[in-house]
């Protein structure tokens, strides 16, 4: 897996780029002084266009990008820019026919820029859907899967003895997670079995439901937050035990409308994330079926949302969560009026019997225990994670707020879990520890006053 977000290759790609650049720009003086300077303004004008329509018309993204996303995307607008201008002083043929794939470098560049913010592609394969890891199918993995020996008690360290046959990495599965009692539409899912549910005699493992980002899909955990890879390491250093992971659609299959893990007009989605999820994994996998102290939620932007909603709203069901990057209430591009009207007749009420803010206010929370994460340089999410740490504090809640580092990226998304998976595993019971939340200063500046 070749490393394109990190490491030497962003590099490379940034000195090729800087290298075409300049050869697109270099020209006669008109060149110089006409073409280049105009090409640069309307690089920048279409640039602006973009931002405008995509965060104050359209609002795409959700929130504000950083200023610096619009200028990397500029470069690549340069390049196509040039190409005419650059073309037209060539003489020779073939010089002319090098302008395109001079300029594709640039635009690779431009590209490479914008994808070392969010490193949302953290590898080459990663473009493709490669994950790095291989994923089967829920009946392949059946086909070829003889262990039927469930220990009868909770796994913990002490108790676990990994048996000869169990191997060194875990395995993914794609699978369709049904929806009998809530009949919430959704797409493909995925499940990650570590180590220690492989060998024979399985562990009665815990479980930690990842929810996913909008726009986003239940292969993002996978492709930019690389958590089976960090499963498996995890794993390793602990003779094979880690977390079922479960990577449910929380999007309604990328719905206009998402279903923003309530349950409203646009579907069951709590009912479906706390009831069918739950219900399926203990069914098919036998795992976190002791006690909800074996059940953990989390998730990054739209996903860190899900999981402070639901750990507000079912804490019998998620009494132990991660919020990365969350915000303070479910939000849709749309903005908050047409929420209302869509998922709730257009009452204020109805929104605030399931808002978290709101139902926080009422009611105390003695068993819950979590982390919630913000971005240092996130200045949208940031203030909001601040308001929801506040809140679940005041409410009882066991809560800790870290600072991660980075803004709204991958850095910042895969902090919660990566940092806090021993405090994690010590809530689920599989290491020894009170499992409560681990202690780390909060962030200064804003946080006493949110």
């Amino acid at each position: 897996m070749l490393p394109i977000a990190t490491g030497p290759v962003p590099w490379v790609v940034g000195l090729l780029g800087l290298t075409a650049l300049v050869w697109l720009a270099f020209g006669n003086r008109r060149h110089l002084t006409h073409w280049v300077p105009a090409a640069v303004g309307i690089a920048l004008l279409l640039a602006g266009v973009v931002w405008f329509l995509s965060e104050r018309v359209w609002n795409l993204w959700g929130s504000p990008l950083p200023k610096r996303i619009y200028l990397f995307a500029a470069l690549g607008f340069l390049a196509v820019l040039l190409i005419v201008p650059k073309m037209l002083q060539l003489r020779r043929l073939t010089a002319k026919i090098a302008t395109i794939p001079v300029a594709a470098v640039l635009v690779l560049a431009s590209a490479s820029l914008i994808n070392q913010e969010f490193e949302y592609y953290p590898t080459f394969g990663s473009i493709f859907g490669d994950t790095g890891v291989k994923i089967e199918s829920l009946q392949q993995f059946r086909a070829h899967d003889r262990n039927t020996a469930m220990q009868p008690t909770a796994t913990t360290m002490a108790d676990w003895k990994p048996p000869a046959n169990m191997p060194a990495e875990g395995q993914v599965l794609q699978v369709a997670i049904p929806a009998p009692i809530s009949h919430q539409i959704s797409s493909s899912a995925y499940v990650y079995l570590p180590p220690a549910y492989l060998g024979s005699p399985r562990a009665n493992l815990p479980v930690l439901v990842l929810i996913h980002g909008v726009p986003g899909g239940t292969l993002d955990w996978l492709r930019g937050g690389m958590i089976a890879q960090f499963m498996n390491g995890y794993a390793q250093a602990h003779n094979g035990l880690a977390p079922v992971v479960v990577m449910p659609d929380a999007s309604g299959r990328w719905a206009k409308y998402p279903p923003v893990c309530v349950n409203s007009k646009q579907g069951q989605s709590a009912t479906y994330l706390t009831k069918d999820v739950p219900n399926w994994v203990k069914e098919t996998f036998g795992a976190g079926t002791l006690s909800a102290r074996q059940w953990a939620i989390g998730g990054f932007s739209y996903g860190g949302t899900c999981a402070m909603q639901l750990a507000t709203n079912y804490p019998d069901v998620y009494p132990t969560f991660i919020d990365s990057s969350g915000e303070n209430e479910p939000t849709i591009s749309q903005g908050h009026e047409v929420l209302l009207r869509q998922y709730f007749g257009g009452s204020q009420a109805a929104f605030a019997r399931q808002n978290a803010m709101d139902v926080l206010k009422k009611r105390r929370y003695p068993g819950s225990a979590g982390i919630v994460t913000v971005g240092q340089a996130d200045s949208f999410y940031r203030p909001q994670g601040l308001q929801v740490f506040q809140a679940m504090k005041q409410a009882g809640i066991d809560v800790t707020l870290q600072e991660a580092p980075g803004g709204h990226a991958w850095p910042a998304w895969k902090y919660g879990v990566e940092n806090n998976m021993d405090w994690l595993m010590t809530r689920l019971g599989v290491l020894p520890g009170s499992g409560r939340a681990p202690a780390n200063p909060a962030p200064t500046s804003d946080a006493a006053g949110s």
